[in-house]
């Protein structure tokens, strides 16, 4: 399951006063730890991480070279992992992982998840959704689920060389109720259950029939999908018809739901196997900040009741007084409808250069003052050159050139 709504829509259960306090204060500490495909905070033991992101790593590997072989390898997505199962229900009001895709302030695909409750079929569900998330920035939720559903049954030898996906019995089986599958095409918002438990069956169906019977148009598939424009448009149904019609010529919409059921009942579901060479994976570590950690406190336990804006606030304030200049801080401000000043949007990319967020502040604080045009200009520059690194990223709205990949918050 991953969510697309805004952060704030993440803590409407949250109880934030049982959620430890900061390291300033006596509580645990917060570490970044970077993986080639992965940068995850915690405040959870390190060495534990540590062995979390070997397993990240494995399983981005199978992904990619099932799904996308051609993609970009630079693509590095965030991991936020909790301690354990109460300090997510604080943060989400559910002890089970979720993904988002990439979104204001990070603008970068995120998984939460527990160190302690995350079991292997989910961990491997809400990666999937991480990892295509950073490769197809706007995606159908049928492809994302159907996708992840398929994935989640990865097994792993117990050498840890051999990784089997799509083995019987079926996710579902051939008996599973279904949806039309032009249902899956308006499945966007979160429904009631006893409507979305035929369409996560039907997206699973779809994609494994794919995978299986289409793997080369699927992939020419993926790629259309991927330039097909922004869900929020409109348009979005049209646009997936298209690529649909596009990738999939021997797969008329009005014939597919016939040869879906045609191959749960009798078609071969093929088992893949994939032998998974050791990997040196290397992994660097630095403890964050008192302010990066007040800061992203404040991203965990912002809300939509007073008590849990006021957290939210009293988090990033405490986060501000201590580096006048937090990028994280000031990027939930600017989801609150503020913006710095010139001068502050100055000190803070003259503070972290190497962070395109902190570009991208300085070019909002120009844009809000109508500040130097160079300036600006040149502050959008080196926001986007330093975005262009990492596939995984998403630009906000009108911050780069078209070629790269934007989004609305």
């Amino acid at each position: 399951m991953y969510r697309s709504a805004v952060l704030v829509n993440l803590a409407v259960f949250a109880a934030c006063a049982r959620f430890p306090v900061a390291p300033a204060e006596g509580g645990p500490v917060w570490t970044e730890l970077t993986s080639e495909h992965f940068t995850v905070w915690t405040d959870a033991d390190a060495s534990r991480v540590r062995e979390l992101i070997r397993r990240m790593e494995l399983f981005h590997h199978v992904a990619a070279e099932v799904v996308y072989p051609a993609a970009p390898s630079s693509g590095r997505a965030l991991a936020i992992v909790m301690r354990d199962d109460r300090e997510l229900v604080e943060v989400s009001g559910d002890s089970r992982a979720f993904s988002m895709q990439a979104m204001r302030p990070l603008w970068q695909p995120t998984v939460f998840l527990s160190l302690t409750g995350t079991g292997q079929r989910t961990l491997v569900h809400e990666l999937t959704h991480l990892i295509s998330f950073s490769v197809i920035h706007n995606q159908p939720r049928w492809l994302a689920e159907g996708m992840a559903a398929y994935f989640e049954g990865a097994q792993l030898d117990a050498d840890r060389t051999m990784v089997t996906l799509g083995a019987a019995p079926l996710r579902y089986g051939s008996n599973a109720r279904m949806a039309p599958v032009a249902l899956l095409f308006d499945w966007g918002r979160t429904l009631p259950a006893g409507i979305e438990h035929p369409l996560y069956q039907t997206a699973w169906a779809l994609f494994a029939f794919l995978i299986n019977e289409h793997k080369a148009e699927l992939a020419h598939y993926l790629w259309l999908i991927d330039r097909a424009g922004d869900p929020a448009n409109g348009a979005w149904r049209v646009q997936q018809q298209r690529a649909w019609a596009r990738g999939f010529p021997s797969l008329p919409l009005d014939a597919l739901d016939a040869q879906l059921q045609d191959w749960l009942q009798h078609g071969s579901h093929h088992e893949l196997s994939f032998y998974v060479r050791p990997m040196d994976i290397a992994i660097t570590a630095r403890r964050l900040s008192d302010a990066d950690a007040y800061a992203v406190r404040s991203y965990l336990l912002d809300g939509q009741t007073p008590e849990q804006r006021e957290r939210g606030r009293a988090e990033r304030s405490q986060a501000l007084a201590l580096e006048p200049t937090n990028v994280l801080a000031w990027s939930l401000l600017v989801m609150d409808g503020e913006k710095p000043t010139v001068s502050v949007g100055q000190a803070i990319a003259a503070a972290h250069p190497d962070d395109w967020r902190a570009w991208w502040l300085a070019a909002l604080a120009l844009e809000n003052d109508r500040g130097d045009p160079a300036e600006l200009d040149r502050a959008r520059g080196q926001a986007c050159e330093l975005l262009a690194r990492n596939a995984a990223l998403v630009a906000p709205p009108q911050l780069c050139p078209a070629g790269l990949h934007a989004s609305t918050p």
